[in-house]
């Protein structure tokens, strides 16, 4: 496809988009300051289906409501397969089909799914340059890194988007948490979501139409299309085994040996190379990401010891028959510890086991605090306590009880708490 063609590919998307209205949204538990001396390109960013697009109309409809016209807006979606030819040197063509329809004006730009043009970020930084207000979105974790910030010249804002969390579900449901909630009627309520966002998923059209099995195609979809095509990878099998033995080690010890020794087991082959370009692939496109350990002090990290956790219990849900409560709990507060931007995660083991380090918290997650697994589960939260200088934090699926000293918190009640508890 020519310029001339795909410039009017562009003009009709764009009056398809303004001839028609914003589609209905959840509103997301998503806000970010304007900025009123600086120019900010703001970067929305998250898991495939976890709802970037929708935040994308959210931020679009506030626009609107501050008087903006729609026509002031440009959306488009580079999956859409009329834009599969457009190269990085021909993205200007967007400014140029929108002068043609609407004449001169500077439009409010939303880019979805950008990644997919190679090069656009020169693009996106004149615009920037010309004081244009850009939006754009991605399904890969790059856009939040060091390169983004480093190739945007600083330029950017990030905004992370993952699959709804149990507040999000608790709004979904309806349920109004007023002052005191934890003491009426409404605890019973917010205990039963909580049991059905535990056996469920927190993707968006998952809850919504209540159905786990949307989780196969969400898997077979970041496998093909975000990694295969995306990264050149040409061994499929040894990436769906690679995928497949992380959906279900989620919460446990990982590295390369160990699956390498399965691999082996499953009559594949593998190397150490390969499995680290893996590891990497698979945290790019948020599907699991790596916490590596505390040891000596929180400065120091261990360069071997991780644990592996998925960017949506879904995954778990879908692709275990036998399932681990504790350690599906702890996938539950380790995604909700990312969504609060604990950029500085780790967990700690020195013969006792905590599972969350922060700046200001040592965190433990236990299904049932019991006289088995009190003296472990306890003893590592202090012992955590104690070596980083920080607040314990022990949370459990439904326990409010002291245990030696620390009380407890349900998990349902953690997850509804204000963010600044855990900073």
């Amino acid at each position: 496809m020519d310029g001339f063609e795909l410039k009017n590919a562009i003009k009709e998307m764009l009056m398809r988009f303004h001839s028609s209205q914003l589609p209905q949204i959840i509103p997301r538990d998503i806000r970010f300051s304007e900025f009123k001396k600086v120019n900010k390109v703001i970067v929305v960013i998250g898991p495939r289906r976890a709802g970037k697009t929708f935040v994308l109309y959210q931020l679009m409809k506030e626009l609107l409501d501050a008087d903006h016209q729609l026509k002031d807006i440009v959306y488009l979606n580079f999956e859409n397969e009329r834009l599969a030819e457009l190269k990085a040197n021909q993205l200007n063509l967007i400014l140029t089909a929108y002068s043609e329809l609407y004449g001169e004006g500077k439009p409010i730009l939303f880019l979805d799914e950008i990644q997919n043009i190679t090069g656009w970020e020169r693009f996106v930084r004149r615009l920037n340059d010309e004081n244009y207000k850009v939006y754009v979105s991605g399904s890969n974790s790059k856009l939040l890194s060091r390169e983004i910030a480093t190739s945007l010249r600083g330029r950017d804002y990030p905004i992370q988007v993952l699959p709804f969390s149990f507040k999000e579900f608790v709004n979904l449901k309806g349920i109004a948490l007023e002052k005191g909630w934890e003491f009426g009627p409404t605890k019973t309520k917010v205990k039963k979501a909580f049991d059905e966002y535990v056996a469920l998923s927190g993707f968006p059209e998952i809850v919504l139409e209540n159905k786990l099995e949307f989780i196969d195609q969400y898997f077979k979809t970041m496998l093909f299309q975000d990694i295969i095509e995306r990264y050149g990878i040409t061994n499929t099998d040894l990436m769906r085994l690679f995928m497949q033995f992380l959906a279900r080690q989620y919460g446990g010890d990982y590295s390369i040996n160990k699956f390498n020794n399965f691999a082996k087991s499953s009559s594949y082959k593998s190397s150490t190379s390969t499995i680290q370009k893996y590891s990497k692939i698979v945290e790019d496109i948020y599907f699991c990401f790596f916490l590596k350990a505390k040891q000596k002090s929180f400065k120091k990290e261990s360069a071997y010891l991780k644990k592996e956790y998925l960017f949506d219990h879904g995954f778990i849900n879908y692709y275990n028959t036998e399932k681990n409560a504790g350690r599906l709990l702890e996938n539950i507060v380790a995604i909700e510890l990312i969504r609060r931007k604990k950029t500085q995660l780790n967990y700690y083991t020195n013969g006792f086991e905590c599972d969350f380090i922060t700046k200001g918290n040592s965190i433990q997650v236990c299904h049932t605090i019991n006289e088995e697994n009190r003296r472990r589960e306890v003893n590592g939260l202090k012992e955590a306590q104690k070596k980083f200088g920080n607040e314990p934090i022990l949370i459990t699926y439904d326990q409010e009880a002291e245990f030696d000293g620390i009380q407890s918190t349900p998990a349902w009640k953690w997850l509804l708490q204000e963010k600044q508890q855990t900073e």
